[in-house]
């Protein structure tokens, strides 16, 4: 029997792959989809459901999208995500997304959720918010790893994991391969992102870590398993 975790997704669409993992983490991204994520939840048990404000919606959200995160998160077994930092794009409200991540990475610890967050070209000022604020307890991840080995050391010193996409195997994403390569085993997850194959997935960071397909599908089972215990009940 095959144990497959895949530790981020989002909502399936038409076309795209799935049904292969036996959990998956769905993670909402703005409040138009937050019901929907627990809706996909209580159809599927496989699913353990995330509710976040991921940084590119932070401008569009409404002024009591912090107080109705709370109240959904208080009345359901879910985690905190996606969140986080995304400055690459230009004109990114840098001190808006801050903020808001701040509030998320205050409700995961209290609350004792899971958090997942998204990080692009903000790589110091993550350290240095989760330096101030605490990683939060329950579990906390990285999805689409894309920084450096020197960063994964930091942020596992932290209790951070670190989950890799299928980026990874596009021939210009070096620094994620040898960030994949150099992770310990504690803190290595791997996921889809709604857009990969989690058996391809898998084959492929085997075959960069010099590790068999059977062991690292157990690693990150129980990798998973471990970050999102308190979603596990």
């Amino acid at each position: 029997m095959t144990s497959l975790f895949d530790a981020h997704s989002h909502l399936p669409k038409p076309g795209s792959p799935g049904g292969l993992a036996s959990l998956r983490v769905v993670c909402g991204t703005c409040e138009s989809d937050w019901e929907a994520v627990l809706a996909h939840a209580d159809g599927d048990g496989r699913v353990l459901p995330m509710l976040g404000l991921h940084p590119w919606f932070v401008a569009e959200a409404s002024p009591n999208w912090a107080l109705r995160l709370e109240s959904l998160l208080r009345s359901r077994q879910a985690g905190v995500g996606e969140c986080g930092l995304d400055f690459a794009r230009e004109g990114a409200d840098r001190e808006g997304q801050t903020a808001a991540f701040r509030v998320q990475l205050r409700l995961a610890r209290q609350l004792r959720r899971p958090v997942a967050m998204h990080v692009v070209k903000a790589w110091g000022p993550l350290l240095e918010l989760l330096r101030e604020e605490g990683v939060p307890p329950a579990g906390a991840l990285i999805h689409a790893y894309s920084g450096s080995p020197e960063t994964a050391q930091a942020l596992q010193a932290m209790g951070v994991l670190l989950s890799f996409s299928g980026d990874f195997r596009h021939p210009d994403r070096s620094k994620p391969r040898e960030a994949l390569r150099a992770v310990a085993s504690s803190h290595l997850l791997l996921e889809t992102d709604g857009r990969a194959d989690l058996k391809d997935v898998l084959e492929a960071a085997a075959a960069i870590r010099g590790a068999t397909v059977a062991e690292l599908e157990a690693l990150t089972w129980n990798n998973g398993c471990r970050c999102f215990k308190e979603s596990l009940g």
